[in-house]
């Protein structure tokens, strides 16, 4: 059930909540996400995944990701980047 593509909802943390893919496997128990939530290593115990598998290239960057959801339909906001 857990694969590179495999559209999730985060479940613990400061994204509970949000949607987001999986990018990279990196062992039994954890896997980078990405989406609208941070790009991190996840537990994959904190993870709910759903039935969509979007397809995606493994390790895809953040725009592959956002191009990807906004494709399946799934709204994206735009993050403002703030810098000093």
């Amino acid at each position: 059930m857990i694969e590179i593509g495999r559209l999730c909802i985060k479940t613990a943390g400061r994204d509970s909540g949000k949607k987001c893919l999986i990018v990279e496997i990196i062992d039994d128990g954890f896997v980078i996400i990405d989406g609208l939530t941070r790009r991190r290593k996840c537990n994959i115990s904190h993870l709910e995944p759903t039935e969509k598998v979007l397809h995606i290239k493994e390790k895809a960057n953040h725009d592959e990701v956002i191009k990807a959801l906004e494709k399946e339909g799934i709204k994206v906001k735009e993050k403002k980047i703030v810098r000093k």
